[in-house]
């Protein structure tokens, strides 16, 4: 009975964590009613450790809320079995986990050691009193959490007698939600219930989603529209790139709100901005992320591939053998070579096996860098950047043919814990040791260091016949963290939401051209392919692209599937946000601008659309369509 009434104030307060807004009593009785029949089935049961296993039970499913809590705060979802490959990478984000584990969520174990150590207590003094049967006490000296003993008359009858009525309730309640379905209950439970979610999360792990398959299948129609968007068209800035190096920059949580921003008479991102107001330059500021389980690394495909990021298992572990017709290969079928640089570990997401079909020749890692000083958990970017220069001049003289330099930078790494010596900015007293500050300082240097890179490249006289490209690979601070989104919104002067959240900027430069532009076009990473492919002047024959050129396209749309759910939509005037229970009317929508909520009945058709496309990209992963096509 304890054990029942401390889960359900665990569960109170685990769906208040986690966000839960439609039908949260409905769920808090479901999971009530979960427990309290799976611990009367432990305590009835003819084992002798009822009361270790009642422990064990109570243990797991308060750690799993936890892991659940702890997860939802910094990617708006839930644990996924699917995740449990990526284990060995907690390691790796300690830092991280220290931020998110904040008291309030903490209070879901930390009666755990208390009761052990109750235990432990009451059954040292049991065996004291005697020694030579210690479990055979008298009732005045029966331990609270031992109430499990077997009582006399123990029988089938018994059991059935004991857990009928929490049975019965729970086949009632369910029963009721079921027949009259009250704002969609059970599909909120199937959704953010606790047992019911990872059950269905087991099972359509193991057993393939049918419907969803059905919904991916590519039509031949559909093979010859993502044909479409990949062939070259002439059009702006067709080919100026043509036969020069390419050399990206993938930034580290680089969110476009930084960029022109000044903070207190301090410019942010001072060698961003000096860059985009360059005469060669082009400046994509609506521009936003597309990922799937794998962040950064799904910020890399999605940019290098036009193609969707899994959902359920990073892209590059899940499907690093598939054949691909991205960047690196359209590239170098046109004469290029084509390297990879990251100053951390090579088999970290999975990269150096990944890399090898994503078309990239050589991979330059943590193993060949000198490291002077590490930022976070890597190499910092200013040795990353003065160390690379070498190797783009090795990379430059190779075969006397062009380059492709792909870099991921590293310092501006969540949650942004820059040395003392590398804070340069002077923070605000209401901003220091928050997300924001802490951001602020860590791109501020970021920035710095790019700079450099390019003074360095015009040094090496690398620079005139080398376009740049730069991006970042995802946002720095959570929209829906209720500390930091006060802040932002504050900062910003308007609501701070998804659309923002998600806004990374996409800075293209052409040496030697004269093409000034703010493109406010539309568009995310899925569309940096097709672009910077029309920018570069190659044809793409053989792959298969999601994105458009964003330098000749007027219509477009971002369906996002991580933080905010499958089926939500961008558009250039607004938002749709598909509610976490993934019931349409619960959903959001909000016009972009004025910030205010608007009729989502409107969105119906785009937000089918949204799923069908991913549902399509999907397929292709699942099937290596790519394959079957060459």
């Amino acid at each position: 009975m304890i054990y029942s009434l401390l889960l359900t104030l665990k569960f109170i307060l685990y769906t208040n964590l986690i966000k839960v807004e439609y039908n949260r009593i409905s769920i808090i009785i479901t999971s009530s009613l979960i427990s309290a029949l799976i611990l009367s089935l432990i305590y009835r049961s003819k084992s002798k450790h009822k009361s270790r296993n009642s422990l064990i039970f109570y243990s797991v499913v308060s750690i799993l809320m936890l892991g659940n809590a702890t997860y939802f705060a910094h990617f708006n979802n839930l644990l996924s079995v699917k995740l449990i490959p990526q284990i060995p990478q907690l390691k790796t984000v300690g830092e991280n986990l220290k931020i998110l584990l904040d008291m309030k969520k903490l209070l879901l174990i930390t009666d755990i050691p208390i009761i052990i150590a109750y235990r432990f207590f009451t059954r040292s003094k049991a065996r004291a009193k005697d020694p030579i049967h210690p479990l055979h006490r008298s009732h005045s000296n029966v331990n609270l959490f031992n109430v499990g003993a077997r009582p006399q008359g123990f029988s089938i009858s018994s059991i059935i007698n004991f857990i009928r009525r929490p049975i019965v309730l729970g086949v009632a309640v369910i029963a009721l939600f079921a027949i009259f379905n009250i704002n969609g209950t059970i599909n909120t439970i199937k959704t953010q219930e606790l047992f019911t979610y990872h059950l269905l999360d087991i099972k359509n792990t193991i057993i393939k989603d049918e419907k969803a398959e059905a919904d991916g299948i590519l039509t031949k129609a559909d093979i010859e529209d993502l044909k479409s968007r990949a062939s070259l068209k002439e059009g702006n800035l067709t080919g100026i790139g043509k036969g020069k190096n390419l050399i990206v920059l993938q930034v580290e949580a680089f969110q476009n709100f930084a960029v022109g921003l000044t903070y207190d008479g301090q410019e942010i991102t001072p060698n961003i901005n000096k860059l985009i107001e360059d005469k060669s330059s082009i400046y994509y500021n609506n521009y936003h992320q597309m990922l799937g389980r794998g962040n950064t690394s799904d910020a890399e495909f999605v940019s290098q591939n036009s193609l969707y990021p899994s959902m359920e298992e990073p892209t590059y572990t899940q499907y690093a053998h598939n054949t691909y017709y991205g960047l690196p290969w359209l590239l170098r079928d046109n004469g290029y070579n084509a390297w990879v640089f990251h100053g951390y570990k090579a088999d970290y997401w999975n990269r150096e096996e990944a890399y090898v079909n994503q078309g990239f020749q050589r991979f330059i890692s943590e193993k060949d860098f000198t490291f002077d000083d590490i930022i976070g958990f890597g190499l910092k970017d200013e040795d990353f950047f003065d160390q690379s220069i070498h190797y783009l001049k090795e990379l430059d003289k190779k075969d006397e043919n062009p380059f492709y330099a792909f870099m991921i930078t590293l310092s501006s790494h969540t949650p942004f814990l820059m040395p003392e010596e590398y804070q340069t900015l002077k923070i605000r007293e209401e901003h220091k040791d928050t997300m924001l500050g802490n951001y602020l300082q860590a791109i501020h240097y970021t920035d710095k260091e790019i700079g450099r890179f390019i003074e360095s490249l015009k040094k090496e006289g690398l620079y005139d016949d080398t376009v740049i490209a730069i991006y970042g690979d995802h946002f720095a601070v959570l929209s829906t963290d209720e500390n930091e989104q006060p802040i932002m919104s504050d900062l910003l002067g308007e609501r701070y939401d998804f659309d923002s959240m998600m806004n990374i900027p996409l800075i293209i430069h052409v040496p030697g051209e004269d093409i000034h532009e703010i493109n406010t076009t539309l568009g995310s990473q899925l569309d940096f392919y097709p672009t910077i492919a029309n920018i570069m002047g190659y044809n793409n024959e053989k792959g298969l692209v999601f994105g458009r050129d964003l330098n000749n396209t007027e219509e477009n749309y971002v369906f996002p599937q991580t933080y905010m759910l499958k089926g939500s939509v961008i558009t250039d005037t607004s938002v749709l946000e598909i509610s976490r229970d993934g019931i349409f009317e619960h959903s959001r929508a909000y016009d972009r601008e004025t910030r205010k909520e608007i009729d989502i009945n409107q969105f119906k058709a785009l937000s089918k659309k949204a799923e069908e496309e991913i549902n399509k990209g999907h397929y292709i992963l699942k099937h290596d369509t790519l394959k079957e096509l060459k």
